[in-house]
């Protein structure tokens, strides 16, 4: 059975994000509170905020792409999940969650054929500008050796990533559609990365991209 990486990195970057304005805030602050002990805890906030756009916008090359009010309703992402002629499909999964207002919700459907196993994902985070900065740079690297191999590339007018286990035989490929939404195809067990390209090529990325405006 394929680790459930897709998940688990959405979750993981959004907990950097959260220990990045943990760390910078709390820097800012006493500093502040050296100079003025009255000084409000709401400074620690502002500055948190501020020092994880820099470094997101840094990260991009300064290009600054607009936050959501609130992230898509997950039951809207599972209704974008695809089906896959030849494999046996499992009801899709959901899930969503609000952390003082910072919005995150995930559909997730299985496919098996076999021992052959996919899974597609659709995330939506709407603080858009720190995930896609993140992911971005995934889209923006390139490397190869005798066991895995990653890069960029553009699935129609949506930029992504390719990784792949050579010698295990799995991977994922990953698609940013509109600066928020988050797709993820993952392959193992005898599928192979021209199969996930299949997968991404069954999907209306319009329409996904439509969802979030």
């Amino acid at each position: 059975m394929m680790k459930r990486t897709s998940i688990v990195n959405f979750t993981l970057l959004f907990t950097a994000f959260t220990l990045l304005a943990a760390g910078c805030g709390k820097k800012s602050d006493t500093a502040e509170n050296q100079n003025n002990p009255n000084a409000n805890n709401q400074n620690s906030g502002n500055n948190a905020a501020n020092a994880i756009s820099q470094a997101m916008r840094a990260a991009t090359g300064n290009a600054v792409h607009k936050s959501a009010t609130h992230s898509i309703a997950s039951a809207t992402l599972a209704g974008l999940l695809p089906n896959l002629s030849g494999y046996t499909a499992h009801e899709p999964s959901t899930s969503s969650a609000n952390f003082n207002g910072i919005e995150w919700s995930t559909a997730e459907r299985a496919f098996d054929n076999g021992d052959k196993h996919v899974k597609v994902t659709l995330a939506d985070y709407n603080y858009a500008e720190g995930l896609t900065a993140a992911y971005s740079m995934l889209a923006n690297f390139s490397s190869e050796d005798e066991n895995q191999l990653q890069h960029g590339e553009k699935f129609g007018a949506y930029p992504g990533w390719v990784t792949w286990q050579k010698k295990a035989n799995n991977g994922q490929i990953g698609v940013i559609v509109a600066d928020r939404i988050y797709l993820i195809v993952e392959g193992s067990g005898g599928v192979t990365l021209d199969d996930l390209r299949g997968v991404v090529g069954q999907m209306n990325l319009d329409a996904i991209a439509k969802a979030a405006s």
